[in-house]
């Protein structure tokens, strides 16, 4: 990931999520650990760490990564998506990766993924306005209504039946009522809903984070001082990060437990909400592919999970000083930290290359990790 420089206080940390980028799911064994953001200049360009070794991040412009390294055909695929997005985004990257996954250009695995994906959200698009709808009938006092096994039309259908007696209360049209329901389904879709049992992808990251932490705490027990603490480093990062994005996921949830004033200040409501589910995105964003990559070699020999919780303390998804709060200081201690760790971490197959690559890479901009 990218910073500002290694300096003292703050400085080590990113300003914002824009200059950390967002994380690409790139399958090139060296762009695992690639961000993409806009340059200075308003175009497109990755950062891609450890091709110039230690800490640096190789700024490559979109138009010079495919030229400069050989990528798998999903990933040449995924730039040409990522190539027509006008806004960088969490969201945004991950639609474009899961329209590719639909190709099967990623193989079966990606093509599962993305199937599966598109029918869940499907599905919980179905219980989340049958919710709000509910939600939204007992706060004016009316009977909620039983949508179970409804298809999304009918559901709409016997929603404007049921809000309809209610138009004067709700001080709009009920077509607009049911719009603002629909908008407000959509957005917390990642987040799931704790009153359905229903995870969302964004919850399903933060329990998977905490399982993550508790994993590492276990593995470092045996280990020598050195990976020892990089993994306890890291497993105190991703339940500070889950931590930090649960607090945004109840703020969200207020808005629901306020749901009539909150459906008549729909402008208000709709900029917070979006603004919430946003920075939730942003802040957990790079964590679920570190988790995936731990998970599929759970069962590998001990040196290479060591090997790899070395790069993920090198690489790990600092949060920038405007959303680190509290926690700038353990954010700043990790930054200083992995300046003393790259020695610790030996060159690993992961991420090695070869004499062409690093000629290659030597022309572009380098930024500290």
């Amino acid at each position: 990931m990218t910073g500002t420089g290694r300096g003292q206080g703050s400085t080590l940390l990113p300003s914002d999520f824009s200059q950390r980028g967002v994380a690409v799911p790139f399958t090139t064994r060296l762009l695992f650990f690639t961000r993409m953001r806009h340059g200075a200049d308003g175009a497109i360009e990755f950062l891609v760490p450890g091709l110039a070794g230690g800490l640096k991040t190789c700024v490559i412009p979109q138009g010079k990564i495919g030229a400069t390294l050989s990528m798998t055909v999903f990933d040449r695929a995924l730039m040409e998506e990522l190539s027509e997005l006008s806004a960088i985004t969490p969201a945004t990257v991950e639609q474009a990766s899961l329209a590719v996954g639909m190709t099967a250009l990623g193989g079966s695995r990606l093509l599962r993924r993305a199937r599966e994906r598109r029918e869940a959200d499907k599905r919980a698009t179905i219980a989340l306005e049958g919710l709000l709808v509910n939600d939204l009938l007992t706060a004016l006092g009316a009977e909620r209504v039983d949508f179970e096994k409804l298809n999304l039309e009918d559901l709409r259908a016997r929603a404007a039946a049921a809000l309809e007696p209610h138009a004067a209360t709700l001080e709009s049209p009920i077509d607009a009522i049911l719009s603002r329901i629909r908008q407000w389904a959509h957005v917390i879709l990642p987040l799931g809903s704790p009153a359905l049992e229903l995870p969302g992808p964004y919850t399903t990251t933060m329990a998977d984070m905490e399982r993550f932490a508790a994993e590492l705490m276990d593995w470092l027990i045996p280990e020598p001082v050195g990976p020892a603490e990089m993994a306890q480093r890291i497993a105190v990062a991703a339940r500070k990060t889950a931590s930090t994005a649960k607090e945004r996921v109840a703020r969200a949830a207020e808005y629901q437990a306020a749901i009539l004033d909150s459906i008549k200040n729909w402008d208000t409501t709709w900029a917070a909400l979006t603004n919430e589910v946003e920075t939730v995105s942003n802040i957990l964003d790079g964590w679920q592919r570190l988790i995936e990559k731990w998970d599929a070699t759970s069962r590998l020999e001990r040196v290479d999970q060591r090997e790899l919780v070395g790069l993920f303390a090198l690489y790990l998804p600092i949060l920038p000083r405007k959303s680190a709060d509290r926690n700038q200081d353990f954010w700043n201690s990790i930054r200083e930290n992995q300046d003393r760790w790259k020695d610790i971490v030996t060159a690993t197959e992961m991420m090695a290359t070869d004499q062409d690559i690093r000629e290659k890479v030597g022309r572009f901009k380098v930024e500290p990790a």
